[in-house]
This record gives C-alpha cells, structure tokens and sequence, in this order.
C-alpha cells in the first residue's frame, strides 16, 4: 500500500522526531585527568519561549544534576529535568523527564589515558502521549528550537564508550574514541506500543594542538552509523548515517577566557522502505546543521565573571520541514558566593527565521 505524501511525512515524524534524542544525541566531551574531580551539584530553572511563522512555543525547565568522583579513578553522574511545555493551540505536556545515569573509568597507560564510559537512560518520563500532546513533543524536538528539554521519555537505553588521548608529539595530543547505544523498546505514542529505535555505533578521532602558553586549537571528525528502527518487530525506518566535524580554538587572556568555534553535522538521506511507500524511498529527515560561536569570559572582579556568546545556527530543508536560520546573542554572568557556592544566570535572544528567548538562573555547588 502507498501512503499519501502528508502521511508519509507524519511518519517520519512520528518515528524520527518525537522520540527526541533516539536519532540526536550528542555524546558528552570527555576531559581525561588524573586530576581528582570535585563532588558538583547543580540546580536550576530556566525558561524559553519562540515564535516561528507564527507558532508560539515555550517550556520551563528545572535541571537537576550531581556529578562525584569515587576515589581518583572512577566517577559517578546523574542527570534528571522536571519540565512544562505549551503553545497556542497546542496541548500541555509537563512531568519529568528520563533519569539519565552516567559512570566511568579512568587509567593512564603510559603517557596516555584511557577513560572507559557507561550510560544509561532511565525510562522514567511521560510516554505513551494522546494525538494532541505527540504534536507537541514533535515541535520540541525540533533543533532550531534547542530546547533544554526537548524529548520526557524513551526506553531503557545502555551506551558503552571508550576514549583514549595520547601525547604524539610536544603539545600534540591524539583522540580516538568509539561508542554503541543500545537502545530500548517503548511506547512513545498511545496505540504504538512496540517502537524500537535503531541502535547507533559512533567513531570519533580527533587532535588538540598548543599553539601558544596560553591558547589550543583542536578539532574532532565523529561518524555515526544507525541501526533500522522497528514497530512489532518489522523494520520501518533507517536513518543515514551522520558525519560531524567541529574546529575550536581556546585562549586564555590573563583570567580572560576567549573561546571560537565551527561545527558542521552532515546526515545522509534516510529509508523509507516499502512497506509504507511504493518501493524504498530516500528521504532526507534530518537537517545539516552549521554552528558558529564565539564566547567571551571577562572576569571583572574576582567573584564576577561575565560570559558573552554570540552564535549562528544554521539548518537545511528537511522533507517535513523548511529550512531555519538562528542567531543568538546572549549574556551569562558567573557571581561567587563562597569558594564553593556560585550563581550561574543567561539570557540568550534569538532572532531570524525564530525569535525569542532563553533566560535562567541557577545555584552550583562544588566541594
């Protein structure tokens, strides 16, 4: 059976975009040290609120999360979010969303180091959703939004990863890194009971350079590969694989920090197979994202910071949806309260093809 184009677009939408994260999770930058790491807590609020062709979105979220070390080779994390989002015309959706469990390893070996990761997605967050809040969770997951929150819940998820640095020559440090996620089955629709999402196998290598005392230039190329997504176990969708590259350069002005960066994320063209279309189909679902940012740290006294970021977004047209540019101008000042209490606040605008904001604050407390 062929599908009408309308509803093979809602599909895609249904099996790609609302899950948010199942095809767009970024693996965190691990920074290998033998350092011991400080026991981190953070709490927050923020809340954000765009318009685009007319559409009005906004969600209030609260992170929490605790980073610990346990002694000095492993450590521990946790993050979680309670969030709230609407829109007009658009049905409410609020709760928690998935608890997300990270642990890891690290030796040295020789004039390297090797860390060794484990994540894992706990399905605590709102699934099965009625029609009318799936709609909005489609619209969330958007990434021209970058909402903080942009999916509340999948399956249980298991994401091994190994990364390892070693010094290739004076002020040349060589990363290689690889990952899988095993993805679980859930319900992210009421009604779509068995959705399994494609697992997803990562590679990563990348180097970082000392161009000077005081500043580094590094870049990193990242190819993901992904399984075929299943309903009852037939498959019904196969995304592309993504090819990624981000250029970034770091200097230190005194107790000045000046960060610039490049980043560009190339998806190939997804499946469609034939069980819901004519014959296979390639369809591109996913946009190529370009980012540009520059930041700026001035400290202006020793307990005040105050963080400048000026960025550019960019993203492709999409089979569902047009192509978006973004940019965003925004101030995120630093206040110490103590050696081990600080408050982080932002405010980011955003205009071009999506206006609006993104303002927070919140309370960090290390020890």
């Amino acid at each position: 059976m062929t599908l009408p184009r309308p509803l093979r677009c809602l599909l895609l939408a249904v099996l790609v975009l609302a899950p948010a994260g199942a095809h767009a999770q970024e693996a965190d930058a691990l920074y290998l040290s033998s350092r011991r790491a400080p026991v981190r807590l953070t709490l927050g609020a923020a809340h954000q609120t765009y318009e685009v062709d007319g559409l009005d979105l906004s969600e209030t979220s609260i992170p929490l999360t605790l980073s610990a070390p346990l002694g000095t080779r492993f450590g521990v994390s946790v993050v979680a979010h309670q969030a709230t989002a609407s829109g007009e015309g658009l049905a409410d959706l609020s709760g928690v969303s998935d608890v997300q469990l990270g642990l890891s390893y690290y030796t040295a070996v020789g004039a390297g180091s090797i860390v060794a990761s484990l994540g894992l997605n706990l399905p605590s967050g709102l699934r099965e959703l009625s029609a009318e809040e799936f709609t909005t969770a489609v619209l969330l997951s958007q990434h021209v939004f970058a909402f903080h929150v942009p999916g509340f819940g999948q399956g249980f998820n298991v994401a091994p990863g190994l990364v390892a640095a070693y010094p290739v020559a004076d002020g040349v440090v060589l990363g290689l890194g690889a990952a899988y996620q095993r993805t679980g089955v859930f319900a992210p629709l009421d009604g779509l009971d068995d959705y399994d999402p494609g697992d997803e196998i990562t590679l990563t290598g990348g180097l970082d350079v000392r161009t000077g005392l005081t500043a580094n230039l590094s870049a990193e190329i990242t190819y993901t590969h992904y399984t075929a997504d299943e309903v009852d176990g037939a498959e019904v969708f196969t995304a592309g694989g993504r090819l990624s590259g981000t250029v970034q350069y770091l200097q230190y002005l005194g107790q000045n920090e000046l960060r610039l960066a490049a980043r560009l994320r190339s998806p190939a063209r997804s499946t469609l197979p034939a069980t819901f279309a004519a014959e296979d189909e390639e369809l591109r679902t996913i946009p190529t994202q370009t980012l540009l940012m520059a930041s700026y740290r001035p400290r202006l006294t020793p307990a005040v910071t105050l963080g400048l970021l000026a960025r550019a977004r960019l993203y492709g047209a999409t089979e569902i949806f047009a192509g978006r540019n973004a940019f965003d101008a925004g101030l995120l000042p630093t206040v110490g309260l103590s050696p081990t209490v600080r408050v982080q606040a932002r405010f980011v605008y955003t205009a071009g093809d999506v206006t609006g904001f993104d303002a927070g604050a919140g309370l960090v407390v290390e020890w």
